[in-house]
């Protein structure tokens, strides 16, 4: 009798709907209006229009449940109470609430434009480790969004803070080893990394597309092994896979809470679009980084005839300033390359480029990758 009364609600609505066995099949023109609702207890067939709906659409089974079609349904509100699952062979919208109560909303993860998508002020509520997204969350005109994204009995969420609005952006998660993914097709050899990191997770990794800069936060729990990642909690990353260069590279820690069990990270600001994959890694810690006292005698001998900082290499983002006895400035250089030869380049000096006396100077290295500044005295001798 349940199915006859979805029967005759839909054909109420003057559209041409077919209510087999087993699915719903809509060709036509469905809405469900202003406080109204409809349950789905088979799987859905949408052929048909289904986008401008202002009531709830529920999904409820003891089994499994499919929503797959022509076109892609969009719900204000959806609840899934869906024992063994809803699948989708179709994206989802989303304009107002889902409401997870049981099962996950699977999305096949090499089908990347059928995703559950949330739109504008969308939300959801009810996320766990058995309910959630296990595939592709999107989000479009939004800023700000937490995706409830995990596999089987995971959740792993990501949060990404935009600094403008996204017209679309999306993610998944992934438990599997990045050198030998099973679904994309290209491995990302943790052994090809920057010189700033020592160890990249082989346990899990998340997709993440968006074109706007943005900071994420990551979570981890005891099945990401973090202890085999870093030694030192503090220095966990969050680290990408540049996609121009194809090397791991760091993105940062601005903010970190737990420990080797469970915790979460943020990044610093960057371009999710120039990653194709973002993970976890381990850089050089502070205490590794050897800084001390200086000469330089520029009269080409081959011997210190530049200032070398090594740490430079290990923070191309940094900047080195040099000051006389006075406290001027007589040298200063973004991104310093090991290229101090003993001439000022600033406004402080009369002569720039021109080599500077014989002294001792005081410099200042802000190593900006390794959150780091270090100040020391140099030797001139020419």
């Amino acid at each position: 009798m349940e199915k006859v009364r979805i029967f005759y609600f839909l054909l109420a609505l003057n559209t041409a709907v077919v209510v087999s066995q087993e699915q719903v099949q809509n060709f036509g023109a469905l809405k469900i209006h202003e406080g109204g609702s409809i349950g789905f207890h088979d799987n859905l067939i949408n052929n048909g229009s289904f986008d401008e709906n202002v009531g709830l659409a529920g999904f409820y089974s003891t089994d499994d449940l499919t929503i797959s079609g022509a076109f892609r349904p969009i719900f204000k509100d959806a609840e899934i109470v869906v024992t063994n699952h809803l699948n989708l062979e179709v994206g989802v919208g989303i304009t107002s609430n889902s409401n997870f109560i049981i099962g996950n909303v699977i999305t096949p993860r090499n089908q990347l434009d059928i995703t559950l998508e949330y739109f504008n002020n969308a939300f959801y509520t009810g996320e766990t480790s058995q309910t959630k997204v296990d595939g592709y969350a999107a989000l479009s005109n939004k800023q700000n969004f937490i995706f409830p994204t995990g596999i089987a009995n995971k959740l792993r969420s990501i949060e990404l803070n935009s600094n403008s609005t996204n017209s679309i952006a999306k993610a998944a998660y992934f438990y599997e080893n990045p050198n030998t993914p099973s679904i994309i097709n290209k491995g990302f050899n943790t052994n090809v990394k920057s010189d700033i990191l020592l160890r990249i997770s082989t346990y899990e990794f998340w997709d993440l597309d968006s074109s706007v800069p943005s900071t994420v936060t990551l979570t981890w729990d005891s099945d990401s092994a973090i202890s085999s990642v870093v030694d030192r909690i503090e220095d966990l990353r969050v680290v990408g896979w540049d996609t121009s260069e194809e090397i791991w590279v760091d993105l940062g820690n601005i903010n970190f809470t737990g420990n080797t069990n469970s915790g979460s990270i943020t990044s610093t600001t960057f371009l999710p679009s120039n990653y194709e994959i973002i993970t976890f890694g381990e850089s050089l810690s502070r205490e590794s980084i050897q800084l001390d006292n200086y000469m330089v005698s520029p009269n080409n001998d081959g011997i210190n005839d530049f200032f070398v900082l090594e740490a430079v290499a290990l923070s191309p983002n940094n900047t080195l300033e040099i000051y006389n006895r006075w406290g001027r400035v007589v040298y200063r250089e973004d991104n310093y390359k090991n290229l101090f030869s003993g001439k000022a380049n600033t406004s402080f000096t009369v002569n720039k480029n021109i080599g500077l006396p014989d002294g001792i100077y005081f410099y200042v290295v802000d190593l900006k990758d390794l959150k780091m500044t270090h100040q020391g005295y140099l030797y001139l001798n020419n």
